[in-house]
């Protein structure tokens, strides 16, 4: 017998997996095999399983639940009875969670013992056991969890000395990708950390185990506020070649004898900040680079510093440059360019200051510019000189300044990126860490914040957006007015209106850096800046910039590249291929403030609905794309369609797209009511239907419905109502609320009628049937949707025509018509596939697939199932449910038992996870059809009859029917297997009287 719970619990029996019955049962040998050869008591196990609610029964179910192990077992001296409690009998060797200690034992002997190769295969031996977590989706039991996380942590542990054993023996190149994993998925174990930059470095890649460490400092400091431990810094010090001194390719150096040693050694690094904190990550790795050794033939190390102002990149270059004094003793030079002010520093003028500090007399300084530089660059030549350029206005400042030689290194500031800088090492600043910001805030108080919860400091930072400079400015603020109380500065700057009149100290004002920025840009980009600033969207893609100034799509994009350029955009991510942009929270404000100042209040306005317009023109886009056509009759005008639609990335459907703009859709209805723009904000609201109800997004489904009903019953908008409550009919039907569904869509037919709204009453006629079949009334749906097929053909709706028709194979389906079905479902299919119609190809091969199964015409419904699976994407998650049961239902029809219970139980867990009450519901009925019909299913009869209970009991809470009907007659055939006759004859005539309802 072979026990495991190194994954899954699961027991083989002769090499044959053993079928453990409930999960009950299932949880009680795992709680044995936790304590195998200990007893546990009753009690204990009782516990385990049902918790503090126990059963007055509990004490006999164990016993029932023990009595079925041992048969399942097949011996039942396997779990013996000891006084109060249970034992199980199981060998060392049976076990393999005994197994691995025992194989890692012999592991470690090996290695003591000096044979690291045997070590290592008994290490991989003990470590293939495992098939995944411990007791893996039973280790949230009390009663299992401790004994499964140390396993875990064991593993984890023998994991490590197995890699640290592959290190000795040199195969440090084969452990790169498993290390680079294992970081990744536990990124707080700092022996993997260390092994990973010991294996780089041996790999002959010094600089990526230096990028490695600033990783794991990062995430250290961002998560927990700590440094890394002794044994990393260590190792970090060892690499970059600190201990011991630097080396150099010049032996006269070396020894001082240096004839650059007796040239003006120059130091002109302005002084460092008394209390500079935070940017250590980046700190660390400015200085991975610039302490790389290079021959006077190569390049210059470069690192540029970007971001926007009043990240500290003035401060992190100073502050860099001090600590790289050591590695640079022939001395450090230092320019303000001056990039974001009118005039920039001219190279010239900035050549000549360097070589009067390098000992150039001023007399002999050449005039000539293009002389000057030839003059520095052979200064600088084979002498170890750090020049920091701070604030440079772009690369062709900088292309004269730059030294030739490699021996010499490079930091330069900009709020422009410099990437035409070839070969230069980018360090980009943003906001700073919390942990950073606070260690910021203290160091610039000092005691004055003692007081201050994490909770307070949590908020005032947060304010601050993390910037550095308005955090400088907040700390200031505190010093110098002591009458002031923690609380009082957070409210001033909670008023987001006023947010940048209280960032202000003397000289420092975060509105002043950023004006900066905003000075030097183009019209056309400042306005572009300004009336983005005004969207409540967290972010952006190309067409929402072209909306907001009403211009070109090439324009557009020269103008966001403008401000990403100098950091008042930032690129937020790029998913589907398509670019999307968002504000620093303390920019954002500035662009209001500038838009309140300088854009009247009609021009802020239109251009909020610009871009509110072009997100509903891709609403159109996307549901005509999935529906087939447009569904309702549209009211507010949207901003040109056509650009809209030429800006989605072509490799994706444009409802992939609206999915990105999820967000931005939600916030776009509220902004839309806040405006007061009824119809804008009610069809954005439905817009969004077809996203919600295809990803299943029911809490941003319920939140526009509610915003945009508000506003629509304010402004007495009748037919914005009416189309809202068939938006909440299709929550409450995808929620399988089918009363609540009928309800709110025959209310909505009730307004449509009474405005002449013929369109919009079509609409609701051709959502009744879906309402109708399950609730049982299998001819009022036949009738309402052939008349709804009908009314919607002679009106040129023909997608929402086969949609409505739909539902009229589905009610001659449940009413036992499956040939009538078929016909009809066949003629859906058709009509789908020439309208181009993926969503209802996929639903509709689905259910013709099932009336070919009900006809016996097994190969017609394989065919259905295929062409079902290659259109599954089309209808969000739960075309993973459609599938797993339209296969298991098929290979239920052909006797393919095991296959087919795979595939339903693959059902059961979609539909579960999903919450989808339906779904459960109708594969639980196939489910119950292998117990009755398996000859070979050793599924216990207690544990179907349970498993047909709850699917009865799933079936009555979505009231539908026709499925508990089905879950009823498989429940009586169990309860008659069992002997229940008395039993079965009651759930027989309930699915008698139940079926007598449906008609």
């Amino acid at each position: 017998m072979d026990y495991g719970v190194l994954g899954p619990l699961a027991v083989r029996r002769d090499g044959v997996a053993v079928e453990l019955g409930t999960p009950k049962g299932r949880l009680l040998l795992a709680v044995l095999l936790c304590r195998a050869g200990r007893v546990v008591s009753g009690d204990a196990l009782a516990e385990a399983i049902w918790g503090a609610e126990q059963p007055k029964s509990a004490a006999k179910n164990v016993q029932t639940y023990v009595h079925r192990l041992r048969q399942r077992l097949g011996d039942p001296r396997r779990i013996a009875r000891e006084g109060p409690g249970y034992l199980l009998r199981a060998g060392r060797d049976e076990l393999d969670a005994a197994r691995f200690e025992d194989l890692v034992g012999m592991a470690r002997a090996a290695l003591a013992a000096g044979d690291p190769d045997q070590s290592r295969r008994l290490f991989d031996e003990a470590l293939g056991l495992w098939r995944g977590p411990a007791f893996a989706g039973l280790a949230d039991v009390p009663a299992l969890t401790s004994e499964a996380a140390r396993l875990d942590e064991l593993r984890l542990g023998v994991l490590e000395e197995r890699i640290d054993v592959d290190l000795r023996l040199g195969r440090h190149g084969e452990l790169l990708g498993e290390l680079t994993a294992l970081t990744m998925e536990h990124p707080f174990r700092e022996r993997m950390w260390a092994q990973l930059m010991l294996a780089l470095y041996r790999c002959g890649r010094r600089a990526d185990a230096l990028l490695a460490y600033l990783q794991v400092r990062r995430i250290l400091a961002e998560e927990t506020g700590l440094e890394p431990g002794q044994t990393l810094r260590d190792l970090h010090r060892t690499i970059l070649g600190e201990d011991p001194p630097h080396p150099t390719t010049d032996p006269a150096v070396a020894t001082g004898k240096s004839e650059h040693r007796n040239a003006h050694s120059p130091r002109m690094l302005p002084p460092t900040l008394g209390d500079f904190s935070g940017q250590q990550a980046e700190l660390a790795e400015i200085e991975a680079v610039l302490r790389t050794d290079r021959a006077a033939d190569q390049p210059a190390a470069v690192v540029t510093v970007s971001g926007p102002g009043g990240t500290g990149k003035t401060a992190l270059a100073v502050q860099a440059a001090h600590r790289l004094k050591s590695a640079y003793p022939d001395g450090q030079l230092f320019a303000a360019l001056a990039g974001t002010r009118t005039q920039p520093a001219e190279p010239a003028t900035v050549l000549g200051r360097f070589l009067r500090a390098l000992g150039v007399p001023a007399t002999a300084v050449p005039d000539d510019p293009e002389e000057r530089t030839d003059l520095y660059r052979s200064m600088l030549a084979e002498r170890r000189i750090l020049v920091v350029f701070d604030d440079a206005f772009d690369e062709e400042q900088l292309a004269p300044l730059m030294p030739a030689s490699g021996t010499c290194g490079v930091i330069a500031t900009g709020r422009v990126r410099l990437g035409g800088l070839g070969g230069a090492h980018r360090v980009p600043l943003h906001e700073m860490s919390e942990a950073d910001s606070l260690a910021m805030l203290r160091g610039s108080t000092g005691d004055r914040l003692a007081s201050a919860t994490r909770a307070e400091l949590s908020a005032l930072v947060g304010l601050c957006a993390r910037l550095p400079l308005a955090l400088r400015i907040v700390g200031s603020l505190l010093v110098s007015r002591p009458h002031w109380h923690l609380a009082d500065l957070v409210s001033r700057l909670a008023d987001e209106q006023h947010r940048l009149d209280t960032l202000r100290y003397r000289d420092l004002e975060v509105r002043a850096s950023f004006g900066l920025s905003y000075a030097g840009l183009r019209p056309e980009a400042r306005r572009l800046f300004r009336l983005l600033g005004l969207l409540e969207a967290p972010d952006f893609p190309l067409w929402a910039a072209a909306a907001a100034v009403d211009t070109e799509l090439r324009v557009a994009q020269e103008l966001l590249d403008e401000l990403v350029d100098v950091h008042l955009l930032d690129v937020t991510g790029t998913p589907n291929g398509q670019a999307r942009y968002g504000f620093h929270d303390l920019i954002r404000a500035f662009a209001r403030e500038r838009a309140e100042m300088e854009e009247p209040v009609e021009a802020r306005d239109e251009a909020v609905v610009r871009v509110l317009s072009a997100l509903l023109a891709l609403t159109d886009i996307a549901d005509r794309d999935h529906m087939g056509q447009n569904r309702f009759q549209r009211d507010a005008s949207r901003w040109r369609p056509e650009r809209v639609e030429e800006s989605l990335p072509p490799t994706v459907t444009p409802m992939v797209s609206l999915d990105s703009e999820r967000i931005p859709l939600v916030a776009g209805v509220r902004q839309a009511a806040q405006l007061g723009r009824d119809e804008l904000c009610w069809e954005l609201a439905v817009g969004g239907q077809a996203l919600f109800e295809t990803e299943r997004y029911f809490d941003d489904w319920q939140e526009c419905y509610g915003t945009a009903m508000g506003l629509a019953t304010a402004a007495g908008n009748v037919r914005g109502r009416a189309r809202l409550l068939i938006s909440m009919a299709g929550l409450c039907y995808t929620r399988r609320r089918y009363g609540p569904a009928e309800e709110s869509n025959t209310e909505a037919m009730g307004l449509f009628e009474r405005m002449g709204d013929r369109r919009g009453y079509l609409e609701a006629l051709g959502n009744a049937p879906f309402f109708l079949v399950p609730n049982g009334r299998l001819t009022e749906a036949i009738a309402a949707g052939c008349e709804a097929w009908e009314r919607l053909m002679a009106a040129g709706q023909e997608a929402a025509a086969l949609h409505a028709y739909s539902q009229v194979g589905l009610a001659h389906l449940q009413a036992a018509r499956p040939e009538v079905a078929a016909e009809v479902l066949a003629e859906i299919v058709a009509g789908a596939r020439k309208q181009g119609i993926r969503t209802l190809i996929a639903r509709d091969t689905y259910w013709l697939g099932q009336a070919q199964l009900a006809l016996g015409r097994r190969a017609e419904a394989a065919e259905s199932f295929t062409e079902l699976t290659a259109h599954v994407r089309d209808i969000g998650p739960s075309g993973t449910f459609y599938t797993a049961h339209a296969w298991g239902c098929l290979h239920l029809a052909r006797g393919e038992y095991a296959d087919a219970r795979r595939r339903l139980l693959e059902g059961v867990e979609v539909a579960r996870t999903s919450h989808d009450p339906m779904f459960e519901a109708r594969v639980l009925v196939d489910l119950l059809d292998l117990r009755l019909y398996d000859p070979d299913d050793r599924d216990d009869l207690r544990a179907a009859i349970d498993r047909g209970e709850h699917a009865v009991e799933v079936a009555r809470g979505i009231n539908y029917p026709y499925l508990l009907a089905g879950v009823l007659e498989k429940l009586a055939g169990l309860r008659a297997a069992a002997g229940d006759d008395v039993a079965a004859r009651d759930l027989t005539d309930e699915a008698a009287a139940v079926r007598a309802r449906i008609h």
